[in-house]
């Protein structure tokens, strides 16, 4: 203190307490007042400090509320088929029409959803959109400033069921739930935690691990398969590099990378050519496809109609088929993904020659091995594979057979029965399988997807550490196909199955099995029947 401290200004009673204080003497006065002020100074304290923490709480980021799901009862049968859909979704089964694709999406009053969770939280897992941004340039993120003001920013037919709250309804519609969504999401996460810095993926993705790495095993090398394998989910649950979400970087930069190892003549192979090459590169047309179908980016088009036309040019010209070098003799397994290229190809409005789709029909006629057309093989004249005829049948919905096609009713209720007896998992079997059930609407089809739906849940990794969110390929039975290909590649095919309730709009109307098709092709195909 100052020496001049108490000041001779100051009132003598003060001062004369001050000297008592410095000599160690109390005033019993001065005593009694010292509970009445340090009372209020405390009370005082506590009110701004409960003060400051209201304000503190006000200004919480709110939390989402958690997901609900009640069963609802069971015993109603099915009734999907109760919302009529005025158009089927995948292009080679239906004329052209001026129309826009509906699936029934309007709220139905008298409509009531047997055996599916009330979910009315679900559109959570949907996408986080935004208005919609800027195009960002594939190879370059700062060009944010560039706009394309041609580009339509609604979904195409048939992706336009992969966002918001049409994809909670397709969810709910078709025989998803809160938990199958949530594992897709959990999955994706996955998926853009193991993608490299240069943007692609890899089937070795264990450099890319964080923490405790997830468990290795050989696997088949081929990069551009792993980054079409790495978009497909993505692109699926409607995350598009042009729309802001959590994943659009990840979407933006594999798809840069995709576009940037494309060779002249359209080929997006990148490694020495070996088996996976004619399957990479239809996988990683799909995702161009795909994305350009989403986006409507003008600089994905050409880019994917490359794509397409190497495809339609590395057709087998005496079978129809493809295989694993462009021009070889085809097999089932490459035929069908290159089918499903096809398929985006033609549903981003990239025109397919029509040579071509008559002479998969001719391949699919080689393939079976019976005269009904029932039953098909890996190649034409071998015996009859479950796993083929699952690829085969779908690819003869898509070229146009009738739901009710004789032939097909039977494939398909032979493939529904096997997964009574065979429980054993293959996602190759199960991601087609599931698409071909998906699309014939039956008995069935309720049957399967409830097996295959908690069987993909209960499946999926969820210990925390880097492999939470994927499926591993040894576990619980070693996937054949798993083992060749790896985590991605099975993380990928269950997420994809998943995601069958919405990735795809209804292949077929309810109403259009005993309509003819105005094209004369699939006029064609379905009069052999």
């Amino acid at each position: 203190m100052p020496a001049t401290w108490p000041s001779a200004s100051m009132p003598r009673h003060f001062r004369a307490r001050w000297e008592q204080l410095r000599r160690g003497e109390y005033d019993p006065e001065a005593l009694r007042t010292v509970p009445a002020w340090g009372l209020s100074l405390l009370l005082h304290s506590l009110a701004i400090l409960i003060l400051a923490l209201l304000i503190r709480w006000s200004h919480r980021a709110p939390v989402a509320p958690p997901i609900e799901g009640q069963l609802v009862n069971t015993q109603l049968g099915d009734v999907t088929s109760l919302v009529d859909a005025k158009q089927a979704g995948d292009p080679f089964t239906v004329a052209q029409s001026a129309d826009p694709p509906s699936i029934g999406l309007d709220p139905d009053p008298h409509l009531k959803l047997a055996g599916q969770p009330e979910m009315p939280n679900l559109v959570h897992y949907a996408p986080v959109l935004a208005a919609p941004t800027p195009l960002l340039d594939l190879k370059n993120p700062s060009m944010v400033g560039a706009r394309f003001p041609e580009i339509a920013m609604s979904l195409k037919a048939p992706f336009s069921g992969r966002q918001g709250m049409n994809r909670a309804r397709l969810v709910r519609r078709e025989g998803g739930t809160a938990q199958s969504e949530k594992s897709v999401e959990d999955g994706l996460d996955w998926i853009v935690r193991h993608q490299r810095l240069d943007g692609g993926w890899s089937l070795d993705h264990h450099e890319q691990c964080q923490g405790t790495p997830c468990p290795s095993r050989p696997v088949m090398a081929t990069d551009t398969g792993a980054t079409g394998l790495a978009l497909l989910p993505l692109l699926g649950a409607g995350y598009i590099h042009t729309v802001k979400s959590k994943h659009q970087d990840a979407v933006r930069r594999g798809l840069g990378w995709l576009v940037d190892h494309q060779q002249p003549d359209g080929n997006l192979f990148t490694g020495p050519p070996g088996m996976a090459y004619m399957y990479s590169h239809a996988i990683g047309t799909m995702a161009l496809c795909e994305a350009y179908g989403l986006s409507q980016d003008p600089r994905l088009k050409k880019p994917a109609r490359l794509a397409i036309e190497f495809i339609t040019n590395a057709q087998d010209p005496s079978t129809g088929g493809w295989r694993y070098f462009p021009g070889q003799a085809g097999d089932t397994s490459v035929f069908g993904w290159m089918m499903f290229a096809l398929r985006s190809g033609r549903g981003a409005g990239i025109p397919i020659p029509r040579r071509v789709l008559k002479d998969c029909s001719k391949y699919l006629d080689l393939a079976a091995i019976d005269r009904s057309r029932v039953g098909y093989a890996y190649q034409p004249g071998r015996p009859g594979s479950m796993i083929m005829t699952a690829e085969a049948l779908l690819a003869r919905q898509i070229l146009g057979w009738a739901r009710k096609t004789p032939a097909l009713v039977k494939g398909a209720s032979i493939i529904a029965r096997d997964l009574d007896t065979n429980h054993d998992r293959n996602i190759y079997y199960w991601y087609y399988a599931t698409q071909l059930l998906h699309n014939m609407k039956n008995q069935d089809w309720d049957d399967w997807n409830l097996k295959v739906r908690e069987g993909l849940i209960t499946m999926q990794i969820k210990d925390g550490t880097c492999a939470n969110g994927s499926w591993d390929p040894d576990f619980p039975a070693q996937d054949a196909w798993g083992q060749r290909a790896g985590r991605l590649f099975t993380t990928s095919l269950s997420i994809l199955t998943l995601e069958v309730y919405y990735r795809y709009l209804p292949l077929y109307r309810n109403y259009d099995e005993d309509q003819e098709n105005d094209d004369p092709l699939l006029r064609a195909e379905r009069g052999k029947n």
